[in-house]
């Protein structure tokens, strides 16, 4: 089992995740699409038998939102001093009412076609796990 995969396991089971979900999302190609029109950027994740649109307002402004998983959250997205990386940090509370933060870092890299996610959890009470590491490829152009 692969150390990324394994956190990610250990991450979902965390957050509440039923067990066939957490299979289905281990076995599963996810494609995203990443568009950003000035200061909002949107994210659409798509596979088969799910699909996820999300919004980011990239000027560091906390906003609250509310998900089935996750219940109410807060979320603030920033670029990096260097305007390099952006990172979104999540706070909420898992279904055992531990506080928690889910760090995100997205970077492009190799000149704009690779796409590398980070994500990181903090469970209050928890040792932190290891990052989870994603890299995402840019598909060509048919």
């Amino acid at each position: 089992m692969h150390a990324g995969f394994l956190h990610a396991h250990i991450t979902f089971t965390a957050m509440g995740v039923p067990l066939i979900e957490r299979k289905l999302a281990a076995s599963t190609k996810l494609e995203a699409t990443y568009h950003q029109a000035g200061n909002v950027l949107t994210v659409t994740s798509r596979a088969p038998g799910f699909l996820r649109v999300e919004t980011f307002h990239l000027d560091g402004r906390t906003e609250t939102k509310n998900e089935k998983r996750t219940g109410v959250y807060t979320i603030r997205t920033a670029w990096s001093k260097d305007r390099k990386q952006l990172k979104s940090t999540s706070h909420f509370k898992t279904k055992q009412g531990k506080n928690a933060e889910l760090t995100v870092k997205r970077q492009l890299t190799n000149g704009g076609k690779t796409l590398v996610l980070t994500q990181t959890l903090k469970i209050e009470g928890k040792p932190e796990g290891p990052p989870v590491r994603r890299v995402w490829h840019r598909a060509s152009k048919s």
